[in-house]
């Protein structure tokens, strides 16, 4: 079972247990010194695709600086995982990992079933509360985020390879996205996929056009080729959808 308490005096702990304490949101905690000093997520974003299991998907670690370490007050740390309609999908009780001088961290993971939990952006509500000598209770709160998305595939062939100067250079391939729950990945119809160019020697990429994919998501572009040089095929993703880049070499002659 996850602890939830990290507990510092007998006296303090019984006065949380008894009901003795009294909310001061707001208020000018007499540890002024106590504070939840950042959260760190593992990761921004997790590629979850439809057939997963439930697993630990994403790493929080919570750095709360408490120099004092006296033996007069109670810490409670937990947190909220909310999904992209608002509900709780997972709730945090860390454990603390560590401690380095004034500074304590604690851990906890998050845990997203592939079938589930669906694509879209997820809230974790950290509380960070302690109580004084006095009895009194104080809460800090903070929100982080990170998002959930479907897996993608891109394949890209520019042909042929090589390419006389002024030719049209035929860019092909298929974009296919994982579906929300069971199932293998199926080709994505309608999806904008942008197309640039690094000629040789140079350092930047030049945007040359761009083309909506079809059934099955396949699709085909023709560009004239000019020069030799490093083509690559873009599909940004959405707030479901896992982008991709893909490239090619191709020599002009």
């Amino acid at each position: 079972m996850r602890k939830s308490l990290v507990r510092r005096g007998a006296a303090a702990a019984l006065a949380v247990f008894t009901g003795l304490t009294t909310l001061a949101l707001g208020a000018s905690p007499a540890r002024a010194d106590v504070k939840l000093a950042g959260v760190t997520l593992s990761t921004g974003t997790v590629v979850l695709d439809g057939d997963a299991g439930c697993a630990n998907r994403v790493k929080v670690t919570f750095k709360v600086y408490d120099p004092q370490g006296d033996e007069d007050e109670v810490l409670s740390l937990s947190a909220d995982v909310t999904g992209p309609d608002g509900d709780i999908v997972d709730f945090l009780f860390p454990s603390q990992a560590s401690r380095s001088g004034d500074y304590a961290y604690f851990t906890d993971w998050v845990f997203l079933c592939g079938n589930i939990y669906a694509p879209g952006a997820y809230r974790v509500q950290t509380e960070l509360k302690w109580w004084d000598e006095n009895y009194d209770d104080y809460v800090v709160e903070r929100v982080d985020r990170f998002s959930v998305k479907r897996p993608t595939s891109l394949t890209y062939d520019a042909t042929p390879e090589p390419v006389k100067k002024n030719s049209a250079l035929t860019h092909r391939g298929v974009l296919k996205a994982d579906p929300v729950s069971y199932g293998a990945k199926k080709g994505l119809k309608g999806a904008v996929l942008k197309f640039y160019f690094k000629a040789n020697g140079t350092a930047a990429y030049v945007y040359k056009g761009q083309t909506v994919t079809g059934t099955g998501g396949k699709y085909s572009k023709k560009i004239k080729a000019t020069k030799s040089g490093t083509w690559k095929v873009v599909y940004a993703g959405s707030g479901a959808r896992q982008p991709q880049t893909k490239y090619d070499a191709v020599k002009v002659k």
